[in-house]
C-alpha cells in the first residue's frame, strides 16, 4: 500500500441527552480550535472516538468511560456572568493521533493476508474471526490466529471453539481489522475500556469482539462503511460464568507520568495504570509484583509517532513505583506482606495498607533508563534530572 497524502481527521463525543440513549455527537472543530467541550452533567459523557481517513484506511480509536471515569476526567468550572457565579462542565479533547498512527501502519501490515474475515489483535497474539452476515446483522466465530514471521504473517488453526481470559482490572485494549464490504477502505478500530462484565472474571475473544464492535456501531461512519448494524454477541458457558478471581487479588491505582526520549525529548505525559498483584511476589526481589500498563489517558508527542512505545519504559517504571511503594510501607512491612502473598495468607488489614501506601501517587518523570518521583507534572520541554 502506497502512502497517502489525503488525510481527514474528526472527533466524536458519545453523550447522554436528558437520561436518554447516548449518541456520538461531531466535536471535531473543539479539537481543531482547543476549545473545551460542554457537557450537562459529568455522567452524560459515555465515550470519545477519534478518527482519521485516507485513501486506503480508515481508523478508529474509542475510548469508553466509567462513570467514576467520567467523574474524574470532566471538569466542573465556576465563571462570573452578568455578576452571578455560573457552574458548567466542560471536557478537554485531545485527537489520539499516536493510536491512529499505530492503526494506520498495522492496517497496511495486513493488508496483504487480510481478506473478508476480521482480524483482531488482543495482547500479543493476532486472532482471525470469520464475519456471517444475515443483512445488517454480524455474526463472528473464531476459526484462527496469525503469527508473525521474517516472512510476513502465517496462518495456523485453533482447535477450541473460543479463547478465554480474564477481564484486567485497568480494562480492556483491543485492535480490530476488516475490510470494508461497501468502498475500497480497510477499517482499523481500537477500542480501550470496560465491557458488560466486571474485572476478574471470564471473557472470551468472540464475545469481546462482538461488544466492542457494538461499541463502535451508533457512529454513523463505521456502521455504513461496515455495512453492520449490529454483531450477535454469543451466550458464556456456564463453566466460564462462575470462574473469576477473588476480588482481593489486585490493588489497582493510577500514576501520573512525564516520559522522555533518550535524548530528554519529551514523549508523553499524562497517566498510566499500574497493578499490585496480590497472588504472587516478584520473582528475582521477593518484593510486591507491580504490573504497569498504557491507556488513553497517555498523551504522545506526535513528533516521535513510531520512534518509541510503552513497552520502553515498563521496567523503568514499574521498579520505581515498587521503590516508592515500598519505602512508604516500610522494609518490615513489606517483608511481612511477601511472607503472607507466598502462604496466601494475606490479611484485609494489609490489603488497606497497601491501598493507602498506593492513594494520591506521586507523578514520576522517566526515559527508558532511569525514573524519579517528582510531586507535580513539569512542563513540556523539562527534561530528567
Amino acid at each position: 500500500m502506497a502512502p497517502t497524502t489525503n488525510i481527514k481527521e474528526e472527533f466524536y463525543v458519545r453523550r447522554l441527552f436528558n437520561n436518554d440513549v447516548p449518541v456520538f455527537v461531531d466535536a471535531t472543530r473543539h479539537v481543531k480550535q482547543d476549545l473545551p467541550y460542554p457537557l450537562s452533567a459529568k455522567k452524560s459523557l459515555k465515550a470519545t472516538c477519534g478518527v482519521r481517513t485516507d485513501d486506503e484506511v480508515v481508523a478508529f480509536s474509542l475510548r469508553s468511560y466509567t462513570s467514576r471515569q467520567a467523574e474524574r476526567e470532566v471538569e466542573n468550572v465556576e465563571t462570573q456572568v452578568g455578576g452571578k457565579v455560573v457552574s458548567q462542565n466542560i471536557l478537554h479533547l485531545r485527537m489520539p493521533r499516536k493510536t491512529l498512527h499505530g492503526l494506520n501502519e498495522t492496517a497496511r501490515e495486513l493488508s496483504a493476508v487480510l481478506g473478508d474475515e476480521v482480524i483482531v489483535e488482543f495482547g500479543e497474539t493476532l486472532y482471525v474471526l470469520q464475519l456471517s452476515r444475515t443483512g445488517g446483522e454480524g455474526e463472528l466465530k473464531l476459526v484462527g490466529k496469525l503469527d508473525r514471521s521474517d516472512a510476513g504473517y502465517v496462518r495456523s488453526k485453533i482447535d477450541e471453539a473460543d479463547v478465554e481470559f480474564e477481564l484486567p482490572i485497568s480494562g480492556v485494549r483491543l485492535r480490530l481489522f476488516m475490510r470494508s464490504p461497501i468502498r475500497e477502505r480497510i477499517l482499523a478500530y481500537s477500542f480501550g475500556g470496560y465491557l458488560t462484565r466486571k474485572p476478574g472474571e471470564i471473557e472470551t475473544i468472540t464475545r469481546a469482539t462482538a461488544l466492542t464492535l457494538n461499541n463502535v456501531l451508533g457512529l454513523s461512519t463505521f456502521r455504513m462503511l461496515s455495512g453492520l448494524e449490529t454483531v450477535d454477541v454469543p451466550a458464556l458457558s456456564p463453566e466460564a460464568g462462575h470462574r473469576r478471581r477473588q476480588p482481593s487479588a489486585r490493588i489497582a491505582f493510577d500514576v501520573p507520568v512525564m516520559l522522555f526520549a533518550q535524548d530528554n525529548t519529551p514523549a508523553a505525559r499524562g497517566h498510566i495504570a499500574a497493578e499490585i498483584d496480590l497472588d504472587g511476589v516478584d520473582p528475582v526481589t521477593g518484593g510486591l509484583q507491580i504490573v504497569v500498563s498504557e491507556n488513553d489517558r497517555l498523551e504522545w508527542n506526535p513528533a516521535l509517532a513510531g520512534q518509541t512505545g510503552f513497552q520502553a519504559y515498563e521496567q523503568v517504571l514499574a521498579e520505581t513505583i515498587a521503590s516508592v511503594v515500598h519505602s512508604v510501607l516500610g522494609a518490615d512491612k513489606v517483608r511481612d506482606i511477601a511472607y503472607d502473598i507466598m502462604l496466601s495468607e494475606l490479611k484485609p488489614e494489609a490489603v488497606a495498607e497497601i491501598q493507602a501506601a498506593t492513594g494520591d501517587f506521586p507523578g514520576l518523570a522517566a526515559n527508558p533508563a532511569q525514573a524519579e518521583v517528582r510531586p507535580t507534572q513539569p512542563a513540556p520541554g523539562v527534561p530528567v534530572a
